[in-house]
């Protein structure tokens, strides 16, 4: 898909309450307009062009804090010299590493990511919008046992622990608020409109834009 208006890449950069659906709504999205999705597959572009193992990042996916643990439990998964120090390797190292896989699929093709910052990492970007997805609690509730079989307390603990841990990765990185609807471009409550529509105003915002057809 190539941008209607300004000329490049158009990169449509989701944030999401854990629960509201993001990823359907991203894939959706993607597959209606034709261009890659990155979410979990973002890391794994990560890990093979920095030489770590995919469980690394993972186990390391959207943190703020410094990851600590013994280091020669991965130094089979580390390629790259100079990165480790005693027995942590930063967390900043391995935010600035999905960084720039982040900023070289941006300027390979069209894409919507999910998460890890991407808004604030393509922030010079002027072909990138930002979306952040909300849903109710009890959708986001249902979402969560229908994927994962927790009973409904611990759904609701899961579903709150993890909102904390997306707001510290963002705010720490950013300087922003996560979930503030000032700090994106829109903001969508998915419960009141489904997948589907949801799909449909984000590609209604880029027509209006004059970035599709």
């Amino acid at each position: 898909m190539e941008n209607k208006g300004t000329g490049g890449n158009i990169i449509i950069s989701i944030g999401r309450q854990f629960g509201a659906g993001g990823r359907r709504v991203g894939q959706a999205l993607a597959k209606e307009l034709g261009i890659a999705y990155y979410d979990k597959e973002l890391i794994m572009e990560a890990a093979k062009e920095f030489g770590f193992a995919p469980d690394f990042f993972e186990e390391n996916d959207e943190k703020s804090a410094s990851f600590s643990g013994n280091v020669l439990q991965w130094m089979e998964s580390l390629v790259t010299s100079g990165m480790c120090t005693k027995n942590y390797l930063s967390q900043d190292t391995l935010f600035e590493m999905q960084s720039e896989v982040i900023r070289k699929v941006a300027e390979k093709h069209s894409c919507v990511i999910v998460g890890r910052c991407s808004d604030y990492v393509l922030r010079d970007n002027p072909n990138c919008f930002s979306v952040f997805l909300h849903s109710s609690d009890e959708d986001r509730i249902t979402r969560i046992q229908e994927r994962s079989g927790l009973s409904t307390e611990e759904a609701i603990s899961k579903m709150r622990m993890e909102d904390k841990k997306r707001a510290a990765y963002y705010n720490f990185y950013s300087n922003k608020t996560w979930g503030e609807s000032a700090t994106y471009t829109l903001s969508i409550d998915v419960s009141s409109l489904g997948v589907d529509k949801t799909v449909e105003l984000i590609k209604f915002y880029l027509q209006q834009k004059e970035m599709i057809e």
